[in-house]
């Protein structure tokens, strides 16, 4: 009776979602769908829509709320998208590769493992050499092909392909040579991140949001993005060095000076600006016009309210790490 409860319960959540457009929805709400749900025809219905989206090269477009379903889906790709869509930003792609893995856990629908087999393969494509992976592939312009920790883009890649070498469930029944390919994809990216750690008058600091994807420097990215370090995914990408720092002791040290600077550099209210200056640490901020300004009140009210300036997500490795004697 209490499974009972748990289906008919998230089968009304999921219809809920249904009515929405938006696409929040789905990267908030598709991770924590309990297992019971997978069994649902709900789930069905969602997971044929995320694979008529999927791209042609195994990618999936940002922004798209699956839980709202078009008037008919079919098992194919949609006119709507196309290469240029293909983008690993605001949890594209690697939501749709777990959802499609859990729904083929509870069904055992070939379907679901090919197609999230085909997005881990275009995951370990778009990886540079040098271990980064761009926010969009193969699309290059503009700010694209930058190797882009923003929104914790190259984070989460990283974070699924290791689960994936470790043959984590529901990873398993995914082939052993692709875990290996993950494996090394995972050592090239924390080799990466290692590389990309702001050295600021010689002492390691945190990291920047987008990286030139040649010389591995801080770049910028829209207007307001400028060339900075970045607290909050610099807590994301602190959060995971810490996981993967049984297989990588060389990462230690890198996370030490990290939260040292997040120690550094709180604001006197706990939070932490969302930008600091890479010459001296001075939070700033930017509106569409490109200047970088050191008072929120000096931009445009559109980008003071529609950015998140300030975060306190570092303020959890600060709890759990003891400072430096």
């Amino acid at each position: 009776m209490k499974r009972l409860f748990c289906i008919l319960f998230c089968t009304f959540c999921a219809s809920l979602f249904l009515f929405s457009q938006d696409y929040k929805n789905w990267v908030r709400f598709a991770p924590r769908l309990p297992d019971a749900w997978f069994l649902t025809d709900s789930a069905r219905l969602v997971g044929a829509n995320v694979m008529a989206h999927q791209i042609e090269n195994g990618a999936w477009p940002k922004n798209v709320n699956f839980f709202h379903l078009p008037d008919s889906i079919v098992n194919s790709q949609l006119s709507i998208v196309n290469l240029s869509e293909a983008t690993i930003d605001n949890a594209a792609t690697t939501t749709e590769i777990r959802f499609l893995m859990r729904l083929f856990a509870a069904t055992g629908d070939s379907l679901c493992l090919e197609s999230a087999l085909r997005g881990v393969r275009y995951l370990l494509s778009m990886q540079y050499d040098n271990g980064g992976f761009p926010q969009y592939f193969p699309r290059r312009d503009h700010y694209h092909a930058r190797i882009t920790f923003n929104d914790d883009a190259m984070v989460s890649v990283l974070r699924l392909l290791r689960e994936v070498s470790l043959r984590r469930a529901p990873y398993g029944p995914f082939p052993l040579e692709l875990s290996v390919e993950a494996a090394a994809a995972v050592d090239r990216g924390v080799a990466c991140i290692l590389a990309c750690q702001y050295v600021q008058h010689g002492v390691r600091t945190v990291w920047a949001q987008q990286y030139d994807e040649h010389t591995l420097q801080p770049a910028p990215a829209r207007a307001f993005e400028l060339a900075g370090l970045c607290s909050a995914e610099s807590a994301a990408i602190v959060e995971f060095l810490q996981t993967v720092s049984a297989d990588h002791p060389e990462v230690l040290p890198a996370i030490e000076d990290a939260i040292n600077w997040f120690r550094a550099h709180q604001l006197p209210d706990g939070r932490w600006a969302r930008f600091y200056t890479l010459e001296d640490n001075r939070p700033f901020f930017c509106g569409r016009d490109g200047v970088m300004r050191f008072s929120l009140e000096e931009i445009d009210e559109e980008r003071q309210k529609g950015y998140s300036w300030y975060n306190t997500r570092p303020a959890k490795l600060l709890r759990t790490s003891a400072p430096r004697p």
